[in-house]
């Protein structure tokens, strides 16, 4: 699908390796960016999460993306919103661009590569955007230590099976899980995904679940109520 048209602006994704999925609209929809005056988006793809975030916020967005094509893209669907004038997008790795930007950030989002040691496709893009290669994540929560701001939040969204390693990494660089989002595609099947949250200060953590569809075909209430500010239908 070259072209995906939300309500306040829409996403081209033909020269991206890593289309729009449910993961990157699910976290979008369910973090809170009403305080924060200045947001990054680690691995910004087709820019999805930058442009949910200005929906969303009055925040000024710095969005970062390294492979070239993604990055032209995100430039591409920024410049043709009504949010162009508060996101910028760096060219760049991460692990550059946070021991040179001299900021604090009040939110840090990321749908982050997570594959690792799995099967690999014949497809260079997909693979890079798909698996830690690219970004491990001892390296990016390393990143997101020195530039989150002391009352500032980083969330992600990862497999469940990987969310135990990534709340202990966290732990390592005292980034303290606040709020916990466990996501099933169904009732009555293991969940699949993990909204995390973290935060420098110490916070009661909050827990809460996500069915995604009700049945096969039909979307959860709970899901289409995130949702509904961003999907037309």
């Amino acid at each position: 699908m070259p072209h995906f048209t939300f309500r306040q602006f829409a996403i081209c994704q033909d020269n991206t390796a890593m289309k729009i999925s449910t993961d990157g609209v699910l976290l979008g929809a369910c973090c809170n960016f009403e305080n924060a005056e200045n947001i990054l988006d680690i691995g910004t793809g087709t820019g999805l999460l930058s442009l949910m975030a200005a929906q969303k916020s009055a925040a000024k967005i710095t969005a970062v993306e390294i492979d070239n094509d993604a990055y032209l893209q995100a430039v591409e669907n920024v410049k043709n919103s009504k949010f162009s004038d508060r996101i910028k997008i760096f060219h760049g790795d991460f692990l550059t661009f946070y021991k040179t930007c001299g900021e604090k950030y009040g939110y840090i989002i990321s749908n982050p590569p997570f594959f690792e040691n799995a099967f690999k496709s014949n497809d260079y893009k997909r693979n890079f955007a798909r698996h830690t290669d690219s970004l491990p994540f001892e390296m990016m929560i390393k990143g997101v230590k020195e530039i989150i701001s002391e009352n500032g939040f980083f969330s992600v969204i990862i497999p469940f099976d990987k969310s135990l390693d990534f709340v202990r990494l966290c732990a390592l660089s005292k980034l303290h899980l606040c709020k916990k989002i466990t996501v099933y595609s169904k009732r009555n099947v293991p969940p699949f995904r993990v909204i995390l949250t973290f935060s420098k200060q110490i916070l009661p953590i909050d827990y809460d679940e996500i069915f995604i569809y009700e049945n096969n075909k039909t979307y959860s209430e709970k899901f289409r109520r995130l949702t509904a500010n961003f999907y037309l239908k």
